[in-house]
């Protein structure tokens, strides 16, 4: 299951992604989650596993906690203004 989730990431271009278990990993699955490599937020020296295996008592235990995900502040582009070439002209009193 770990190496189809990890065709998937590599195929739709995912940065990252999550197994989530009711039972404890075996030991192939975490070497193949390994096999993976790390996820480096570009411009940075941030880096989390490209396939993380977390158990349900995990999730439960830790919540938000559980999935490591590198956090980025957005900064968006202001849009340009746009000009209405046909709109009406100012009244000059």
């Amino acid at each position: 299951m770990i190496r189809d989730l990890r065709g998937v990431i590599e195929r739709e271009g995912a940065a990252i992604g999550v197994f989530l278990t009711l039972t404890e990993p075996s030991r192939p699955m975490i070497t193949e989650a390994a096999g993976a490599g790390q996820f480096t937020l570009p411009g940075t020296d941030l880096s989390v596993p490209r396939i993380q295996i977390v158990t349900i008592e995990q999730a439960m235990a830790l919540r938000d906690r559980a999935v490591r995900v590198p956090l980025v502040q957005a900064s968006h582009k202001r849009a340009a203004r746009e000009e209405d070439a046909g709109r009406q002209g100012a009244m000059d009193l």
